[in-house]
């Protein structure tokens, strides 16, 4: 009898780099029509959130366009590119921001990806 094995194509991943973040195609699929994010960081649960901001809500400017953040959608990848917020995320809260991948999940209630930084996938290989 086989013994099936998870695959993880169906598996929200992040994947910190020091000069971005790139989300796997899971991951993406939250964010099919947005452009623009907000990262968050919560010290106490070593988590960051990705907020998808519509472009709806960026017209009103309840956001500040400093929080905003560009999300940059490819086949199978999206990539938020900022060096000063991984330095922010590895100073602050002392994760490695190395090619370390991440478990994610979306927070329907809230409508953010959180990124669950206690505890590394490892290294992409």
């Amino acid at each position: 009898m086989y013994q099936w094995i998870n695959g993880n194509s169906y598996t929200c991943q992040v994947t910190f780099y020091p000069t971005n973040i790139t989300l796997n195609a899971a991951a993406c699929t939250f964010f099919q029509d947005i452009r623009w994010v907000r990262i968050g960081l919560d010290l106490e649960r070593k988590r960051v959130a990705i907020e998808p901001v519509p472009k709806a809500t960026i017209e009103l400017g309840v956001i500040p366009r400093e929080q905003l953040q560009k999300l940059s959608l490819g086949k199978g990848y999206g990539r938020i590119s900022n060096k000063a917020i991984m330095h922010e995320i590895y100073t602050s809260m002392h994760v490695p921001v190395d090619g370390c991948k991440y478990a994610a999940a979306f927070n329907q209630n809230e409508n953010l990806l959180e990124i669950e930084c206690g505890d590394g996938m490892g290294k992409e290989g």
